[in-house]
């Protein structure tokens, strides 16, 4: 009986550890499946890669009750190295964004946005209709837009970065002086810089992470029998 339990209980943190292995790689096995987002704005290149999966390819997202071998998408975004840092990242400037945190890394250009949100709005501590990048001149204007929450507003922000006006012609913030921001300001530039470079390295960072979390994972889906 004993060694029936030791077997089932090592079955099961392999079957842990080889879904999560499988999850951590999907972006360097298959690049066609991850997101890569441009980072233009400091004329630097690189990737950040997003799990896409859905319905029950590999999990079952619905997981019965006590059933201790399946893993949510929930969980596993909320616990990817990229989604931890940027929570604490925001949780240390106070911002109330930093619940949104998994939803943000999946938009485009969430870097840049978050950029000028600082600016904008230290962001999102002060924002008027949970608009907390001024999108629309300013309240009251026509053009104002209001948002029924502050994930809204940074998807439609997103979106407003992808469009050639900005992802094609003004792609720097100094660029962006005087288009996005009127009149705008030194310190603005400057603060949206610096906070875009600070994104871009914690990105960085947790893309090499994740690259040691899978390497160590597959290691021990490798060598089971050194599980505790």
């Amino acid at each position: 009986m004993k060694t029936l339990i030791s077997l089932k209980s090592a079955v099961s943190k392999s079957f842990n550890l080889n879904v999560i292995a499988l999850l951590l790689l999907i972006p360097v096995i298959f690049p066609e499946l991850a997101l890569a987002s441009e980072l233009a704005t400091l004329g630097s290149q690189g990737q950040i890669f997003e799990i896409k999966i859905t319905g029950s390819t590999v999990l079952d997202q619905s997981p019965k009750q006590n059933d201790n071998n399946s893993l949510t998408m929930k969980e596993l975004e909320d616990n990817d190295p990229l989604v931890v840092a940027l929570r604490q990242y925001l949780e240390k400037l106070g911002s109330p964004l930093s619940i949104y945190a998994a939803d943000i890394v999946k938009q485009p250009q969430w870097q840049r946005a978050l950029a000028i949100s600082w600016v904008e709005s230290n962001m999102g501590k002060h924002c008027y209709d949970n608009n907390c990048s001024g999108i629309g001149v300013k309240p009251g204007h026509p053009a104002w837009r209001k948002y029924k929450t502050k994930l809204d507003w940074f998807i439609d922000m997103c979106k407003l970065m992808e469009k050639p006006i900005y992802k094609e012609k003004y792609t720097t913030f100094k660029q962006m002086r005087g288009v996005y921001v009127v009149p705008g300001s030194d310190a603005w530039v400057n603060g949206a810089t610096q906070k875009y470079g600070q994104l871009v390295s914690l990105t960085e960072q947790a893309s090499l992470d994740r690259q040691k979390k899978a390497q160590l994972v597959a290691a021990l889906v490798t060598f089971p029998e050194n599980i505790d």
